[in-house]
């Protein structure tokens, strides 16, 4: 962008009133007292509006005069983007500049206005992507299951909270057409995070349900989508994922895991939380990745939780881990709780850890407890 120059006013040939600011510095921030206005003479910088980012400046831009004309706080911050040179002008200098030099208000309009054209564009554009992401959130919402198994003798429950408007994880419930006693259960959570995660969770899952339709077995259905995926030279798409097949009347769980978090079941008999094994290879990511079946069963008052390491790997203040023992150690406070108050609770314990933290990746739980 052409840049308008302040040039030919004995304030900007005066070298004496320039301040210098290295990269990282801060100018000023929101809420901010605003005395004065600045001239950018080289450099660049950043100006924020909530922690986005929504214009640059550069030399011949000026940046603050809102703020000091119309004496208010600031309502924006800016961050030396490189090292800059700036020239303060306050109040008074302002009023001696348009009074002596009428030209310098005009250049002060066409600045303002070139900056505002581009911020202007800018909203437009981040008004339009996050109609787009709302549209996206609420189409992958639509593939998660809307509700939970009905099944006598069993509660289920789940929570799904992307760290985006769109996120990677997603879980299942796929019943078998051919075998009405027999529940599959599914959790996954694909590489990265935003639209392209969400866009490859939306292939997982469909991956998962055709060939679920094909196989019964868990480990051959890993292994299949392995296959499918690897097939397509051109899909970055890897994935961890836990499969599981509930036989709900005698509570058999046959599952294989593809990388993901071993799953944990709370045993009623003695109230401790067992690791259940689970080991192979991110699904995507090997031609010779092998996938193992275990089996164990669910008694009555068991609880099984299967989860995404956005539980396990969320992070308070201190940058500290909330971490797989922390979970085992709230999932064995559970006792004789229902699904539902199973998942509140962990949930609540990880919203507590991490507290003001903002989320840095996508958080899924599924329980499966038996009645007693």
């Amino acid at each position: 962008m052409k840049k308008t120059s302040m040039q030919g006013f004995g304030l900007f040939k005066d070298t004496s009133n320039r301040q210098h600011f290295a990269a990282g510095d801060v100018i000023f921030q929101a809420g901010d007292f605003s005395d004065s206005m600045y001239v950018v003479v080289e450099g660049e910088l950043s100006f924020s509006l909530q922690g986005n980012e929504v214009d640059r400046m550069s030399a011949g831009d000026l940046f603050g005069e809102m703020g000091m004309v119309e004496n208010r706080p600031r309502n924006g911050t800016v961050t030396a983007m490189t090292d800059c040179t700036l020239i303060p002008i306050d109040r008074i200098h302002f009023a001696v500049l348009i009074r002596q030099h009428p030209g310098f208000a005009t250049r002060v309009m066409s600045v303002i206005s070139a900056r505002l054209h581009r911020r202007t564009e800018g909203e437009v554009k981040r008004r339009a992507l996050e109609r787009e992401l709302a549209i996206g959130r609420k189409m992958q919402l639509s593939l998660l299951p809307q509700s939970t198994p009905q099944i006598p003798g069993w509660q289920f429950a789940t929570h799904y909270q992307s760290a985006w408007q769109v996120g990677g994880d997603f879980y299942d419930f796929i019943y078998l057409e051919d075998d009405p006693t027999k529940l599959c259960l599914v959790i996954a959570d694909v590489t990265g995070k935003g639209v392209p995660a969400a866009l490859y969770m939306a292939v997982a899952r469909t991956l998962i349900r055709a060939e679920t339709s094909k196989e019964h077995s868990p480990a051959r259905v890993l292994q299949r989508v392995n296959e499918l995926i690897l097939n397509d030279n051109c899909s970055p798409l890897f994935f961890s994922a836990l499969y599981a097949v509930l036989d709900v009347e005698t509570g058999l769980l046959r599952y294989a895991s593809a990388g993901h978090d071993p799953p944990l079941c709370l045993r009623r008999a003695n109230g401790e939380v067992e690791v259940l094994p689970a080991k192979g290879s991110l699904l995507g990511a090997f031609w010779d990745a092998a996938y193992s079946e275990q089996e164990t069963v669910l008694a009555s008052g068991d609880a099984l939780l299967l989860y995404t390491d956005g539980i396990s790997e969320a992070r308070d203040a201190q940058r500290g881990f909330f971490g797989e023992e922390r979970l085992k150690i709230v999932f064995a406070t559970a006792g004789e709780c229902s699904a539902e108050e199973i998942v509140r609770g962990l949930v609540t314990a990880v919203d507590e850890f991490t507290g003001s933290v903002d989320q840095a990746d996508d958080l899924t739980l599924l329980v499966a407890k038996r009645n007693s």
